[in-house]
C-alpha cells in the first residue's frame, strides 16, 4: 500500500490508525495461518466461501473497518458473492485452488496483490492505497462483520 499526498481534512468517520494500515501490509496479510483442517478435506467437497478468503488476513476487524471506510467513501456493498469470485478469479490466475497449502495460499496472495501494484489496479482507502486484491478482502471482512452482527 502506497500514501498519497492528497487528502481530504473532512472526515465522516474515524481515522484509519498506523496499527490498521500495518495490519493489512504484506507481512500481516501474508502471516496468518490458514487452518490445517481445511486443507485436509476433499477439494470437491469445498464450498468456496468467504472464510477461505477471510483466513488469509491477520486481523479481521481491522479489514472490515478499512472495508467499511472504503463503501463510505466511493464504493457501494457489494454482495460478499461478487467479491468471492473476484478472489478466487485472482488468486486462481497464481495457482490457488481452495484446497492449496497454506503456503501456496499466501504465495498466490503476495502474487495477485504484486500484480495489481504492477498493473496500476489501486484503490484509495482514506489517504493510503491498496492494491484491489486487498481492498476486496477488506471489503468482504466487513461484509461478513455486518452479517455476524445481523444474526448476533
Amino acid at each position: 500500500m502506497k500514501h498519497s499526498s492528497d487528502h481530504d481534512a473532512a472526515h465522516a468517520h474515524p481515522p484509519v490508525s498506523r496499527r490498521d494500515i500495518v495490519i493489512l501490509g504484506s507481512a500481516a496479510l501474508l502471516a496468518a495461518a490458514v487452518p490445517a483442517a481445511l486443507f485436509g478435506r476433499d477439494p470437491s467437497v469445498l464450498a468456496l466461501d468467504s472464510d477461505v478468503f477471510l483466513r488469509l488476513l491477520a486481523d479481521r476487524q481491522a479489514a472490515a473497518k478499512l472495508g467499511e471506510i472504503w463503501f463510505a467513501e466511493s464504493r457501494p456493498a457489494e454482495t460478499r458473492a461478487i467479491y468471492e469470485a473476484r478472489l478466487a478469479r485472482r488468486l486462481r490466475a497464481h495457482g490457488w485452488t481452495p484446497a492449496a497449502t497454506p503456503e501456496l495460499a499466501h504465495r498466490a496472495l503476495a502474487a495477485a496483490t504484486r500484480a495489481d501494484y504492477l498493473g496500476d489496479r489501486m484503490v484509495a482507502i482514506e489517504k493510503w492505497h491498496f492494491s484491489e486484491t486487498e481492498a476486496d478482502l477488506c471489503a468482504l471482512a466487513a461484509l461478513v462483520m455486518r452479517d455476524s452482527a445481523h444474526h448476533a
